[in-house]
């Protein structure tokens, strides 16, 4: 399993980075500068691409290397992925040779066995990359290969230029990776590279269709500690964030950040549910609260100009100035959504990324001693009992006459809602489905319905910067506050109805 960090390297950052930066207690072994010629095979239809396989043939000198590579999981800049070499007599790749080499049990073998995948494989791209190459040893026993990489990929006409810096571990323990990451950027500020050198060949050749990633089940038993719940749940919002992350690099998809976005908030949430064993540093929450903000901006401005505005009906003589809103508010959202591309792209991001994931593999919880040390050895069921029924709690008492309450008030219960339905999506696993599903349904139901009048308070907020900052949009703006005012008035008979059915669903016990 290949296990490596990537970094981007902006203009003159791959000169600076020939002398290498003098880490703490890593000694540097420097070798001889290697010009890669490589040409990456698929089928015209791109059948590896498309079942998660890259299949190329490296030329180093005289040396002929053909490698498989799974798509694998990618956190961050960190890629782990399968990987399968062997030498070569001609520039053409082997697939008897691969298929030997590759385990049955691996998805890549079910690829490989299809019998006519070796006469349709073509050339599809290729690289062309100039690597100077160092050797980290650590005193904790880690080596670490340093790859400084500049070149490009060509394919179909086109050409994409790149340079990077990659570390890869060669044997020991992969959090010295990330922490040699985090040395590396201190010193030298570098962005996140989210893509392979294959992702960039195809990128030339193919329109981008990853869909955005949405929050996976996470497997809960009722014998796990409570610590064990923490870094199973921790790991797995940041599962969400970073795999979205890529997707809001490029741009071209809003989804991505508001499912990068959904992972930063259960992410937070997590840590408010486990605030009596776990702490966050200040000054990473802060910084998981910068990126959240730059993501937070772009969706509400997109949701406003995309979402909320077409559902407003104009008659013939406000569609123009409706028109001027949404156009107005459409290039709020695009250059909002530049913006946390940019935020994604920087290093301060790579710096957060990195850190996160230093801080829920190293966790420092796992020191503690005392009362702390007592509640972190505790089964997790009798935790997530008290939890659900804490935070059932809250949203009873902020949510009391809801279609009553005013903006502030509503605010604060669907906040409690949103922890209530973390909470109960965390725990699934330790419940049982006949009690859990029904009040999740409900729960569920109301806080969509809370969700979206949030949409509109937050909908009046943002016409009113149009109105004042825009001044042809600003009659449309005050036209569509109105109209979304009333709607937010009608819907209350409504908020009542579903306030009742959640107040009559009984509230789920654990199995324990």
């Amino acid at each position: 399993m290949e296990k490596e960090l990537k970094f981007e390297l902006a203009a003159g950052q791959d000169f600076a980075m020939r002398n290498l930066p003098a880490l703490p207690d890593v000694e540097q072994d420097s070798q001889p500068q290697q010009a890669l010629e490589s040409e990456y095979f698929d089928t015209p239809d791109f059948l590896l691409w498309r079942n998660g396989a890259a299949l190329r043939v490296r030329r180093n000198g005289d040396q002929l290397v053909q490698t498989l590579k799974s798509s694998g999981e990618q956190r961050g800049g960190r890629f782990e992925r399968e990987e399968y070499e062997s030498v070569l007599k001609e520039a053409r790749p082997d697939l008897g040779a691969l298929r030997a080499a590759v385990p049955k049990s691996s998805p890549l073998y079910c690829v490989l066995k299809q019998g006519s995948l070796s006469d349709h494989l073509v050339p599809v791209f290729r690289s062309m990359v100039t690597r100077k190459l160092w050797t980290l040893k650590l005193a904790s026993g880690e080596e670490i290969e340093v790859a400084l990489d500049s070149g490009q990929v060509t394919a179909a006409e086109q050409a994409s230029s790149f340079s990077e810096l990659e570390l890869e571990l060669k044997h020991g323990d992969p959090r010295r990776l990330t922490e040699i990451g985090l040395q590396f950027i201190d010193k030298i500020p570098m962005s996140l590279s989210m893509q392979s050198k294959s992702d960039r060949g195809y990128d030339l050749l193919a329109s981008d269709t990853r869909p955005a990633v949405k929050a996976q089940p996470i497997a809960l038993r009722t014998k796990d500690t409570v610590e064990a719940a923490v870094c199973k749940i921790l790991q797995n919002c940041l599962d969400q964030v970073h795999a979205n992350a890529p997707l809001v690099a490029t741009g071209h998809l809003p989804e991505g950040v508001h499912q990068m976005r959904v992972g930063l908030r259960r992410l937070r949430s997590a840590l408010d549910m486990f605030d009596d064993v776990v702490t966050m540093p200040e000054a990473l929450a802060d910084e998981v609260k910068w990126i959240a903000g730059e993501l937070g901006e772009s969706r509400d401005w997109h949701v406003l100009a995309h979402s909320t505005l077409p559902q407003v009906d104009a008659g013939k003589d406000k569609r123009g100035k409706m028109a001027e809103a949404q156009a107005a508010a459409a290039e709020v959202a695009k250059a909002r959504l530049a913006k946390a591309t940019a935020a994604v792209q920087s290093p301060r991001y790579a710096h957060v990324a990195l850190a996160l994931d230093h801080w829920v593999t190293t966790p420092p919880w796992r020191d503690a001693s005392g009362e702390t040390r007592r509640r972190l050895g505790r089964h997790v069921g009798g935790f997530a009992d008290r939890i659900l029924h804490k935070r059932h709690r809250k949203l009873v008492r902020r949510g009391r006459g809801l279609h009553k309450l005013d903006a502030h008030q509503r605010h604060r219960a669907r906040i409690a809602a949103k922890k209530l339905h973390y909470a109960a999506e965390f725990f699934a696993d330790l419940f049982k489905p006949k009690r859990l599903e029904p009040y999740r349904r409900v729960l569920a139901t109301l806080q969509d319905d809370l969700g979206w009048g949030n949409d509109m308070a937050v909908a009046d907020r943002l016409l009113d910067h149009l109105q004042q900052h825009h001044r042809k949009a600003s009659d449309g703006a005050s036209y569509a506050r109105g109209f979304l005012a009333a709607r937010v008035a009608d819907d209350r008979d409504h908020q009542r109805k579903l306030w009742k059915r959640f107040r009559s669903t009984c509230r789920p016990a654990s199995r324990r």
